[in-house]
């Protein structure tokens, strides 16, 4: 399945001034430090999408899992 053309280019017109931001923000970054910050960003949303599925399902939260850091 395909985006339509339109439908498209909108969703770039929104979020391309967003990631435009980000490019910036992280333009003086070493690539060291962008992999901590990527990292962190994939442990972050793995979380949100723990907790998701815990709400949708009922299922009561446990603790959550620092990883020792």
């Amino acid at each position: 399945m395909a985006a339509e053309p339109e439908a498209a280019a909108r969703v770039v017109a929104v979020y391309r001034p967003f990631y435009d931001r980000l490019g910036a923000l992280f333009a003086d970054c070493t690539p060291d430090e962008t992999a901590v910050i990527a990292d962190r960003f994939e442990r972050a949303a793995a979380e949100v999408r723990t907790h998701c599925a815990q709400v949708r399902s009922g299922e009561p939260d446990g603790e959550p899992e620092t990883g020792g850091q």
